[in-house]
């Protein structure tokens, strides 16, 4: 047996012979265990290594408990006022089209979409922020916006909106989408309002369904003859539970029918 030079003592055997037997001479084993200065300066490198490395992650740590709420909730506020558009587009002029023709102007309008409708069923596409990409969207939309933490829903809801239609009887298109920067449903619905272009009837008022939603509803001449529209909101925090969002945010639905 060959033991490191540091183990045994240069002139002690290796073996001892008893009769015609070899025995390994465990002599060395006796003396003192006095590993070489340099095994012993690694040892201490590598605890304090170890002892910043951590340092380092328990930092991040408390920093994340103590201040990552803030960090949070500045984002959040970024995320909601940068200079990203909605682009809404006007329902009354795509109303009298089909669902093939609707998506070609959108495509020609440089909107970035993401289509959940599947081949043959009514049209239902999300077009997306400007500033973001199909990829990311796609990994991001399919875990649903409920799953959504506040920094990530104030950076994909914000200039995004969801179309669709329904020809089942007559022709209905809808755009739904989130307010963030609503201050109450009044606001989101007059917002709404001036995107496409529509008045409020004289003498209308806000009213309440009886499922919770403040709408108004009006008429709008279109190519296609008399629309009837209805704007409709209600909290956003009533369809996704995402804690970090303004509690004034609201969620709205467009809609224009032609009968």
């Amino acid at each position: 047996m060959d033991f490191p030079k540091f183990l045994r003592h240069d002139d002690a055997p290796r073996y001892r012979q008893d009769g015609a037997v070899n025995h390994p001479d465990a002599s060395v084993l006796l003396r003192p265990f006095d590993p070489p200065r340099y095994i012993i300066a690694a040892c201490v490198v590598g605890a304090l290594i170890a002892a910043i490395a951590g340092g380092f992650v328990a930092s991040r740590a408390i920093d994340q408990i103590l201040h990552g709420a803030e960090r949070n909730a500045a984002t959040v506020e970024e995320n909601i006022n940068r200079e990203v558009s909605y682009d809404f587009p006007q329902l009354a002029s795509l109303i009298s089209l089909d669902d093939e023709s609707i998506l070609s102007q959108f495509s020609e309008a440089g909107y970035t979409t993401y289509e959940f409708s599947e081949e043959g069923a009514p049209l239902d596409v999300m077009k997306l922020p400007s500033d973001t990409t199909l990829a990311d969207a796609a990994i991001v939309y399919a875990g649903g916006i409920g799953n959504m933490d506040a920094v990530t829903a104030s950076k994909y809801l914000v200039g995004s909106w969801r179309f669709s239609t329904d020809r089942e009887e007559g022709v209905t298109m809808s755009i739904r989408y989130a307010d963030l920067k609503a201050a109450d449903a009044a606001s989101a619905i007059q917002t709404a309002l001036e995107a496409q272009g529509w008045t409020a009837p004289e003498g209308a008022e806000l009213q309440t369904d009886s499922v919770g939603n403040t709408y108004m509803e009006g008429t709008v001449e279109t190519d296609a003859g008399t629309c009837s529209w209805r704007v409709a909101c209600v909290p956003l925090s009533d369809m996704y539970d995402i804690s970090g969002l303004p509690e004034t945010a609201q969620y709205v639905g467009v809609h224009l029918t032609m009968n």
